[in-house]
């Protein structure tokens, strides 16, 4: 007959009083933008009935915020793979909605630094709270 061992080590996990750490708001972003690359790459011919730009723009910023990075609007384009016109267009909507800040205004669009407001983060905050 052939033992196995248990599920969880001794002392750790179900029965023994302590709960694994729960993952962090940073942590649920990163899942899902890993989720979303994961269903990108299934779905490679289909693609495009999966985009979501400003919601892939917004998350991508949360993390680059939690991280300490500053991300430009090549980098933002790089990481999702839209189109300039795609990220132009969802920028210009998400900074006139106050969930984006776009700065300086004398540099070429491209490096051009990118950040959520405030109003942004709580939301961001809220919703991966939730989840």
């Amino acid at each position: 007959m052939v033992t196995l061992p248990p599920a969880t080590p001794p002392g750790n996990g179900a029965g023994s009083g302590i709960e694994p750490p729960s993952p962090t708001e940073l942590d649920r972003a990163r899942a899902l933008l890993h989720q979303q690359r994961a269903r990108s790459a299934a779905f490679a011919s289909a693609r495009a009935l999966f985009q979501d730009p400003a919601w892939d723009i917004l998350l991508g910023l949360f993390v680059a915020y939690e991280e300490g990075t500053p991300l430009t609007i090549d980098a933002v384009q790089a990481a999702t793979g839209l189109s300039e016109v795609t990220i132009r267009r969802w920028l210009l909507t998400l900074e006139h909605r106050g969930l984006i800040t776009c700065w300086p205004h004398t540099a070429a669009w491209p490096q051009r630094s990118l950040g959520l407001t405030d109003e942004a983060l709580t939301m961001m905050l809220q919703f991966l709270q939730e989840i």
